[in-house]
């Protein structure tokens, strides 16, 4: 074949793949509103991050982001709407560590991440604090393991359910410091903050957003945080090393993905897109007073 008959069968492929379905719906991507759906409950981190992220997003794609709430069952119920969801590109699921901890926890799950989903990027972390209400009358962790070592089975804590990280948490302190304290399952996070607050829990791993303003309000006291340096929101609080339970840590990421066989193309436009808000200083600062650190 001659140099002119190759270049009128590249020109021929190029015509073809740019006539494709595939390539003309990463062209007009995206031409409808994008739902992106958060498993858990409605103004926990999950949602304030999810907010920040796509703000920044909609300005660059030019896309309407859908914000759908759909909590329960661990992640699980919001997990296989995205999983069954056309794969398309306009139906996006936010992760965190609870999907991945799901599936070592419920073998029985309706949905695999790796074989009905597809990771798009990561965009941030958070640490989670260790709060006790004002009322309890403890002043450090190591204070309110030797008042749980004293009261086993007596005292109550927050779980945002199963697989979460306030579960996860919780539970690995109890192994690591010998204690013996009740979960109780709330839907998220945000709702365990009206019974900490009045007494009736003992304590609970809360992230960030759910802290601060509670913190600095006097309803929580912060006896500790789960990240590997202190907090500049409260430099006088050890992190979970500091205090010597630094096996007991566990921490959320955050995370996008889409359902499998969203098209390789699709894929790439929104990993670029999250990368550069991520990257963006007003998406950063905002994550950091949220608590949370941009992670791409």
């Amino acid at each position: 074949m001659n140099l002119m008959a190759l270049g009128r069968c590249a020109w021929l492929c190029a015509a073809l793949l740019a006539a494709s379905p595939v390539a003309r719906a990463a062209d007009a991507f995206p031409s409808k509103p994008i739902r992106v759906v958060n498993p858990y409950a409605a103004g926990g981190a999950v949602d304030v991050l999810t907010r920040i992220l796509t703000e920044k997003m909609a300005t660059s794609m030019g896309a309407t982001f859908v914000i759908e709430a759909k909590p329960g069952g661990a992640g699980n119920i919001g997990t296989d709407a995205v999983a069954r969801a056309p794969a398309d590109g306009y139906t996006w699921l936010i992760a965190t560590t609870s999907n991945a901890a799901n599936a070592a926890l419920m073998p029985d799950l309706h949905t695999d991440l790796l074989r009905d989903l597809t990771p798009v990027a990561q965009f941030a972390t958070s640490p989670n604090y260790f709060v006790v209400p004002a009322s309890l009358s403890v002043n450090s962790i190591r204070e309110y393991v030797a008042l749980a070592r004293s009261k086993p089975g007596q005292l109550s804590y927050g779980s945002a359910g199963i697989g979460s990280t306030p579960h996860l948490g919780f539970e690995r302190l109890k192994q690591v410091a010998g204690i013996d304290v009740v979960a109780i399952p709330y839907k998220g996070a945000p709702s365990i903050v009206t019974d900490l607050a009045s007494g009736r829990l003992s304590a609970a791993f809360l992230p960030a957003v759910l802290t601060l303003s509670h913190a600095k309000s006097g309803k929580f006291k912060v006896l500790a945080i789960t990240d590997s340096k202190r907090s500049k929101d409260f430099p006088d609080v050890p992190t979970m090393a500091e205090a010597g339970l630094g096996d007991a840590v566990v921490a959320p990421w955050f995370a996008v993905l889409v359902p499998r066989g969203t098209p390789p193309a699709l894929i790439s436009r929104i990993e670029g897109t999250i990368r550069d808000a991520v990257a963006s200083p007003d998406v950063a600062s905002r994550f950091q007073a949220a608590g949370a650190v941009p992670v791409f």
